[in-house]
Formats: structure tokens, C-alpha cells, sequence
């Protein structure tokens, strides 16, 4: 996570513009618009997950894993960069698919303070459903409202999965469970889309694990993981489908 308000010059995480630490004397008149819109995730391709987060996603998109440190799951969402096909032009999520949780807890982000262990919660005042004067309230009179409690709730069950996810890729990648893989995804007439630039589950090394490996995914609760993982990869014709019905195809 990036702490952008006690360093403006470091990368931005995906989405953020302008965080900054949530506190009464800046905030006590500012809001967030009541309806619901993505139209922020529609510029990407891939969307970081939780590991507790791949069994509901695979059912949709398929899973790779990162290619630098950290090593995390990334649900992808588009063929094209910079094509998220889930959101459409009014900005609402495609029906009956899961929408990850980085995606929901924005325009909210824990950023750490320096040289501390401890999080601080911020805002993206640069969200287009932040609003400075009006907006469903974040403080009532200078004390946390209750839905941004609830925000704070949901963004420290979302730091307590990262962290675990961030383990779980460790895991993977000290094991040597993942390699550089491309895929292809035919949208036909003869045209595909080639991706690259992730890494996929190598099932021969899975199938070799050791028991004690093994024992060690299944008492982490990640054991589950890898089969998800390598199920979601049938999701590539969906991918694929969607691209076709947005058009304007540029195939590789």
C-alpha cells in the first residue's frame, strides 16, 4: 500500500488520485454521492484479488498471479489494455458478476504511516463520487458516521486478506509453483488476442508436491486455492465473447 499523503511523489495505487488521511477538520462536511458507479474501474484490465476471493471470482474471470513482487492474484477483465469489460458506458458492472473487493472498498485505502505499524484510513478526494460540501456524510458531528464505520470495517477485513494473500504468493513463488505463461483467446473469424505478462500455476509442480507441502496448503487454507485458480482459465471464452460483442476488435 502506498502512503500517499506523506509521499505524493511514489506510484499511486490503481484507481487513486489524490488520498489523503480522513480527519474531522478536513472532512466533517464531506460526503460521497449515493449512487453507485464504476465507471473508475473501466480503464483496466486486471483487478487485484484476495486469496479469499479466488472461489468467487473464478466462477467468472480467469486468475493470474503477478509477475513482480508481491506476487497476488489479478482477475482479469479485459483482452485489451486499458478495456474493462465488465463496466459499461453508464458505468454499472455487468449483471451476476462478482465485483472484487478492491473495487468496492474504493474510493477508501489504508495507507501506512512512516516508520509506524500503524494504517491510517484515506480517501480519494479526487473520486468522482466525493463531493467536499454535500453527499451521504462522513462525520456527524466530528465522530465517524455510520457508513463510514462500516467502510473502515470493510477495509480492515480487506488488509487482513492482502496480508495473507501476499503470504500465500511468497509461498507460491518460493516453491517454485508458478512460470511465465501467455494466453490466447480466440474470438473467431480467425482472429485472437494474445496476452502476456503473468504468471499461471504449474500443474505438473502441483501434482509433484510433497505431503508435508501439501499438509502445510491445506492447514493455510489455500490448498482449494490452486484448483480455482486452474479453473477459472476456462474463462478465457467468456473474455473472448465479450470482446466480440464490444467490437472494434484489434487482434494480435
Amino acid at each position: 500500500m502506498t502512503d500517499a499523503a506523506a509521499a505524493p511523489a511514489a506510484p499511486l495505487p490503481m484507481f487513486y488520485k489524490n488520498p489523503v488521511p480522513l480527519e474531522p477538520a478536513r472532512h466533517g462536511q464531506a460526503g460521497l454521492k449515493r449512487e453507485v458507479e464504476f465507471r473508475f474501474a473501466a480503464g483496466t484490465n486486471a483487478i487485484p484479488l484476495t486469496a479469499s476471493e479466488m472461489p468467487h471470482a473464478a466462477r467468472t474471470y480467469p486468475i493470474v498471479f503477478s509477475v513482480n513482487a508481491p506476487i497476488v492474484p489479478f482477475a482479469v477483465v479485459g483482452l485489451r489494455d486499458g478495456e474493462n469489460l465488465f463496466v459499461n458506458s453508464e458505468g454499472a458492472w455487468r449483471d451476476d458478476s462478482y465485483i472484487p473487493a478492491y473495487v468496492r472498498r474504493y474510493p477508501f485505502i489504508f495507507s501506512e504511516v512512516p516508520e509506524s505499524q500503524r494504517l491510517v484510513l484515506c480517501i480519494d478526494e479526487g473520486a468522482s463520487n466525493f463531493e467536499a460540501n454535500s453527499g451521504q456524510p462522513l462525520f456527524t458531528d466530528g465522530k465517524p458516521s455510520e457508513a463510514l464505520q462500516r467502510a473502515l470495517q470493510f477495509n480492515e477485513t480487506f488488509q487482513a486478506h492482502y496480508m495473507d494473500t501476499r503470504r500465500f504468493g511468497e509461498w507460491l513463488d518460493q516453491n517454485n509453483m508458478l512460470e511465465d505463461r501467455m494466453a490466447r483467446a480466440d474470438l473467431g473469424g480467425g482472429q485472437t488476442f494474445t496476452l502476456r505478462g503473468f504468471k499461471l500455476l504449474n500443474p505438473d509442480r502441483a501434482r509433484a508436491l510433497e505431503d508435508a507441502q501439501v499438509l502445510e496448503l491445506h492447514k493455510k487454507g489455500w490448498l482449494p486455492l490452486l484448483h480455482f485458480h486452474l479453473q477459472s482459465l476456462q474463462n478465457w471464452g467468456l473474455l473472448g465473447h465479450l470482446t466480440r460483442q464490444r467490437g472494434n476488435t484489434q487482434p494480435s
